[in-house]
């Protein structure tokens, strides 16, 4: 007799999840789930051209954004790429250059869009 085959596929997931590093950020009712490794790779300090810094980094599996001088914020994901300001209008875009690196983020809060490039 066979084994039913969707069994076999939830034991070998459960079994490779089990095994594996946990690779998983977050996940969340108003975001999707993004790898700590995607995360990590938004880190750094972001610079528009009027001088106004931000810093990115990952605060274990949330992502944060903080003006320099200002309070933080939390990022949810909507994509990959896009997050929204959790409390706040607002959204950040990560924009990568043709090497694949991040070269810059989007901040658009109010109908303005700032552009910080990363450092």
């Amino acid at each position: 007799m066979l084994a039913n085959p969707k069994r076999l596929l939830l034991a070998l997931a459960v079994s490779l999840a089990a095994s594996a590093p946990c690779a998983l950020a977050w996940q969340a009712a108003d975001g999707v789930l993004v790898s700590q490794e995607t995360l990590d790779g938004y880190a750094g300090r972001y610079l528009t051209v009027d001088g106004l810094a931000f810093k990115v980094w990952r605060e274990g599996t949330v992502l944060k954004l903080q003006p320099e001088g200002g309070a933080a914020a939390e990022l949810v994901p909507d994509s990959e790429t896009t997050f929204h300001l959790r409390g706040m209008q607002g959204h950040v875009e990560f924009v990568f250059d043709a090497a694949d690196r991040v070269s810059h983020l989007l901040l658009t809060q109010g109908g303005a869009t700032a552009k910080a490039i990363h450092q």
